[in-house]
């Protein structure tokens, strides 16, 4: 069986952080979504990956090539247009056509070997045409949802669409098994709504495969802080710690909790590391330093002395000056944090947080929840960032600033500062 993999969208309620990059290559645990899709899929046997790509696709394209080095075989089929999952679907058609059937997964979830074995298990017992994996969810109106029958057999599949277009709680999980019928299905009804309709009308078997344990769909930006917790405590939670051999660590370096600490990383006298942490390759951490609590350190990160890092994701080659608190935030890569800056993650008296979109202003289910900073930004001495606050990628924000908006692509921003001086008597 091939597998068909789709990473074309855009992710535009995850920006800054998917400005330039697709969501399949958003790191969790310093590696990037789409890694551990192969991994799932390979651990299943299935080796052979078409991969659907758009937005980003030359970073994903250059770091997996063809699948080599993860003993996998990958072709590559752009969706030059974003259309949709039916349209990036028929995008691959001649890839999957001669194929009884095909797994597919969304780039946009994260995937767990055991998802994948499940699927597939249940599409064989269950001899079904089509085989979706679902999951409970308390939002049902922000995903496709099923209502399931006797036997665990779909009777009907809903595409998301709001407060009013869902049939249960259970949404679709982001793999499924398909036969080669729904090329022609989609070609005819355009909609997966009405080609799973058609063929629930025809008496085909179309079938749920129920997943009770955590899950992640990368629609937000805490999805990714979630997903994150997620990968932590499957690597770490009951397993101890890792410690490379080439790391370096100083003596008084107080280790509480499991943690991973990659090659070639150092972490100097007095810093406490307080797990689950995840520390990629040539990560430094200055003197007196904390960090913490389901943060992930990507390979070159540099910590400054007396930083605090709190549930916070740090991509490639970050900078973070001396004395910065870093918490409950997303910073992307080639990043620099100058000393002293303040990433606040919540209001006074617990009040709700809310996202701004291009649209709408969202309410965030979480009680805390920091910056969003894009690659390349520059953040001033002693600059405060406001509680879900995004910085858009290339921006420069000089030092002093309080800044308590959404701040655009590629923008400076200064504050006007009036010197008033007297003379003492």
């Amino acid at each position: 069986m091939k597998a068909l993999v789709l990473t074309a969208g855009r992710g535009n309620r995850l920006r800054p952080l998917t400005s330039n990059r697709s969501k399949a290559m958003l790191k969790i645990a310093g590696k990037p979504v789409m890694e551990y899709i192969i991994e799932s899929l390979r651990e299943n046997n299935i080796n052979d990956l078409v991969v659907v790509v758009g937005h980003g696709r030359e970073e994903l394209i250059d770091y997996f090539q063809q699948g080599s080095d993860y003993d996998v075989r990958i072709r590559y089929v752009v969706q030059h247009e974003q259309k949709g999952v039916e349209h990036a679907i028929l995008t691959a058609r001649n890839e999957l056509e001669d194929e009884e059937e095909f797994l597919l997964l969304n780039g946009d979830v994260l995937v767990d070997e055991d998802m994948v074995q499940r699927t597939l298990y249940n599409h064989r017992v269950m001899d079904a045409d089509v085989t979706m994996l679902v999951t409970l969810v308390s939002n049902p109106e922000q995903f496709g949802t099923v209502r399931i029958g006797r036997n665990g057999v779909v009777e009907r599949l809903v595409e998301k669409g709001g407060p009013d277009r869902y049939v249960s709680n259970y949404a679709v999980a982001g793999v499924t098994v398909f036969s080669r019928d729904i090329f022609s299905m989609l070609e005819s009804h355009k909609t997966m709504e009405k080609a799973i309709g058609e063929m629930i009308a025809a008496d085909k078997t179309v079938a749920a495969t129920v997943w009770e344990k955590e899950w992640a769909e990368f629609t937000w930006p805490w999805d990714i802080l979630k997903a994150n917790r997620i990968v932590m405590d499957r690597m770490l939670r009951g397993k101890g710690s890792f410690i490379a051999e080439s790391a370096e660590l100083h003596k008084n370096v107080v280790l509480e909790g499991p943690v991973f600490i990659d090659e070639g990383s150092v972490i100097r006298p007095g810093s406490t590391i307080r797990g689950p942490v995840y520390i990629g390759k040539e990560v430094y951490i200055g003197n007196n330093s904390l960090v913490r609590d389901y943060s992930s350190l990507c390979e070159g990160v540099h910590i400054g002395y007396a930083v605090e890092v709190r549930n916070s994701m740090v991509f490639d080659r970050v900078n973070v000056g001396r004395m910065t608190y870093l918490a409950d935030s997303i910073v992307g890569a080639d990043t620099c944090i100058e000393a002293g800056a303040q990433m606040w993650n919540w209001r006074p008296g617990n009040k709700p947080l809310f996202l701004n979109t291009d649209d709408s202003e969202v309410e965030v289910p979480i009680s805390k929840l920091g910056a969003i900073i894009g690659d390349h930004v520059v953040i001033g001495v002693n600059t405060s960032i406001y509680p879900a606050t995004k910085i858009g990628e290339h921006s420069l924000l000089a030092p002093g600033c309080i800044v308590d908006r959404d701040i655009p692509p590629k923008s400076e921003v200064s504050v006007q500062q009036k010197l008033n001086i007297r003379q003492l008597e």
